[in-house]
């Protein structure tokens, strides 16, 4: 963008390159879809002046008020003006001033548009490197032989993998029951209950499952009781602390003594491969992004950056070298731990990456939430520390969201290794493999898809206790039909997930006794996503406006099925048939003989549709989350004042948000193939050559 000021540049060049280094990479998690220009000292960690500014009909009435006044009203008021304290401050005077906006358009990008596709693209990367390693971990150790080693790291492996099972179990019972630090009880539970159930195991101590599961739930309740910090303990905490020590002692029992398979290994491998390459694309989209942003969007980034100058100049960069360091480290030893006996070395070296990379997600979690919901009393937001700031409503609720979501994440994008891999794929015994990939990629896609949408209720319901504004302008107003989008997707992907379970089967012996039970699922499957994405009106505003069909609104008849209610059942109904199909499908697999390799392709493509939709969703979601500040960079704080500070289109956004995810989805399948694919094709010719016959002399 252009614009002019008649304020001097200040010269801050070294200040820049350290403020460069900070921001590099990272900041694309703080999604900037609104964010005004200006024209002062780059990166001046002062921040700009402003505070809270009225709306601008607010303003009008007032100038026409005073319009109206005699002059002698008006002298009164100028002398009533100089004795009370100057709050000009708190009006829109900051860093829209003296500005001057020219429209401005890079390969038919505008400001935000540009910026938005940035941020975008980063963001999708990032999850990506997030998502997949937790899963990545899980496979390892799966295929690792249990040496001494490995059974040390299987006991870290085992904790990190409690902490993220009883925080999803505890969050979606506190939702749904309503327990006060019910995630509490189920991290703290779940994860001792696996510690001390491991590190019996590790000596052989524990070994049977029913003794294992006990230990669990006796040791993580009392740890839970003891850490969690309530004045009274309840009933339904308690039962659900016993149920996440059960967890835990089961999941603990279960990893320690598996039997170790080399498919797993080769998994995680080939899944590392493209997580290097993708780290790579992160970094630079992060790049693109941060350079976006010191030219359009300067003013805001030195007002962020000065209100939270401990994250973003020792925290954020610190753990961004560390999560670099140790995620080369645990790409490139690989094979020279596995070939030197040390795999528990390597495994330790992927929990810790795992810790480095939530630490950070959940650090740069705080200034994006802060953006929507500033602590209040806004008039106190200056005299706050930076950790309350931090600490904000929505910020829990989010790290909740985007823990799960990744997760989710990573098991679809595994679906898409398998998926091209197995059609690119010529032998049987690839075919037979990575057809296999496929399956455990939608296994856990599914089974951490299940809790989402209780972790989505939570921070909307945050976002209605903060202000409810927000979250009519989500549900009833302008992001309403942004809204049905979201609920028509969730719904297809709920459908494509049980559509590919169904499709497996059939390549499993005596499955066929399960078939009946899935097809009533598929019919209440279909209702429920219709019932999910039915509005009370079809048009996106509380009230009809100019231009808008005000009979186009649901019969009296049916509007019901527009209630919460009935969208609270449906999503029930949803995530219900899904989980018991989902043990249908676990049933048949353990208990007959499954033909990998002999998939219909309808499968394959399956899981390839549900790799882009995830995608898509995602950004969908990134995209309602930014557009609920309104005309807002900070919600009643920080002031849009660029023209683009309008809500775009439900068409406009549609294209542009399907815009980004085809980029990323092609940029990922040249990585799939550069990272999987393109070495072993270099392999195959390089034996094909070497067995060539010589001619002789």
């Amino acid at each position: 963008m252009h614009y002019s000021s008649e304020q001097p540049k200040k010269n801050n060049s070294i200040l820049n390159a350290v403020i460069v280094l900070i921001l590099f990479y990272g900041s694309g998690h703080i999604t900037p879809s609104f964010l005004p220009t200006s024209s002062s000292p780059l990166f001046s960690l002062s921040g700009p002046s402003i505070a809270y500014a009225e709306d601008e009909e607010d303003e009008e009435d007032e100038e026409d008020e005073e319009d109206e006044e005699d002059e002698e009203d008006e002298e009164d008021e100028e002398d009533e003006k100089e004795e009370v304290e100057d709050l000009s401050y708190l009006t829109d005077i900051g860093p829209a001033q003296d500005h001057e906006f020219e429209e401005f358009s890079l390969l038919g990008l505008s400001n935000r548009k540009f910026t938005w596709f940035a941020a975008q693209i980063h963001i999708l990367f990032a999850s990506f490197i997030l998502g997949c390693p937790m899963f990545v971990v899980i496979m390892e150790v799966m295929g690792a032989r249990r040496t001494q080693g490995v059974r040390k790291a299987i006991i870290l492996s085992n904790v990190f993998l409690g902490v993220l099972i009883g925080v999803v179990i505890g969050i979606t019972f506190e939702v749904i029951i309503g327990i006060h630090h019910g995630v509490l009880f189920g991290m703290w539970s779940c994860a001792f209950g696996a510690l001390f159930v491991s590190f019996l195991n590790y000596f052989h101590k524990c070994i049977n499952l029913k003794v294992s599961g006990t230990i669990g739930a006796i040791l993580g309740t009392i740890m839970a009781c003891v850490l969690t910090p309530v004045e009274t303990l309840h009933t339904d905490a308690i039962i659900l602390a016993v149920v996440n020590g059960v967890v835990g002692g089961l999941l603990a029992n279960g990893i320690m003594f598996a039997k170790s398979d080399f498919k797993f290994e080769r998994l995680a491998h080939e899944v590392t491969k493209v997580i290097g390459f993708a780290y790579s694309f992160t970094a630079l989209s992060g790049g693109l992004f941060l350079f976006v942003m010191l030219v359009i969007y300067s003013d805001f980034i030195s007002y962020l950056v000065a209100s939270f100058p401990v994250l973003f100049m020792i925290v954020y960069p610190t753990l961004f070298i560390l999560e670099t360091i140790v995620m080369y480290i645990y790409v490139y030893s690989w094979d020279p731990l596995n070939k030197s006996d040390k795999k528990g070395r390597h495994i330790v070296l992927g929990v810790v990456l795992n810790v480095l990379g939530l630490s950070l997600l959940v650090a740069l979690d705080g200034p994006t939430t802060f953006m929507q919901t500033p602590p209040v009393p806004l008039d106190q937001l200056t005299n706050i520390s930076e950790w309350s700031k931090l600490t904000n409503a929505a910020w829990m609720p989010l790290n909740y969201h985007r823990l799960v979501g990744n997760g989710t994440f990573g098991g679809y994008m595994v679906c898409v290794i398998g998926a091209y891999m197995y059609l690119w794929s010529e032998k049987q015994e690839e075919r037979e493999y990575y057809d296999w990939v496929g399956y455990i990629g939608n296994l856990i896609g599914v089974a951490i898809m299940i809790p989402l949408p209780a972790m989505g209720y939570i921070f909307v319901k945050e976002i209605y206790q903060y202000d409810a504004t927000i979250g009519m302008y989500i549900m009833s107003d302008r992001e309403s039909m942004f809204m049905l989008v979201q609920g028509l997707l969730v719904g297809t992907m709920f459908s494509m997930s049980n559509i590919y379970m169904w499709v497996s089967m059939k390549r499993i012996e005596n499955a066929e006794r399960f078939f009946p039970a899935m097809k009533f699922g598929f019919v209440l499957i279909v209702i429920a996503a219709t019932i999910w994405f039915t509005p009370r009106r079809f048009f996106a505003t509380m009230m009809p406006e100019p231009g808008m069909d005000a009979g186009m609104v649901l019969p009296d008849n049916l509007a019901f099925l527009a209630l919460m209610i009935s969208k609270n059942t449906a999503a029930f109904a949803l995530v219900t048939v899904t989980f018991v199909n989902y043990i249908f499908y676990t049933i048949a697999t353990k208990t007959g003989k499954v033909h990998y390799g002999k998939i219909n392709p309808l499968g394959v493509y399956c899981l390839i549709f549900l790799g882009f939709a995830d995608i898509w969703l995602m950004s969908w979601m990134g995209t309602i989350r930014s557009l609920s500040r309104m005309n807002w960079h900070i919600y009643k704080v920080y002031k849009d004042v660029t023209p683009e500070k309008f809500a775009p289109t439900l068409a406009e956004s549609g294209f542009h948000v399907t815009t980004i995810v085809w980029t990323f989805f092609i940029i990922m399948t040249c990585i799939i193939w550069l990272g999987i694919k393109y070495p072993k094709t270099k392999k195959k010719e390089q034996e094909i050559h070497q067995a060539t016959p010589q001619m002789a002399e």
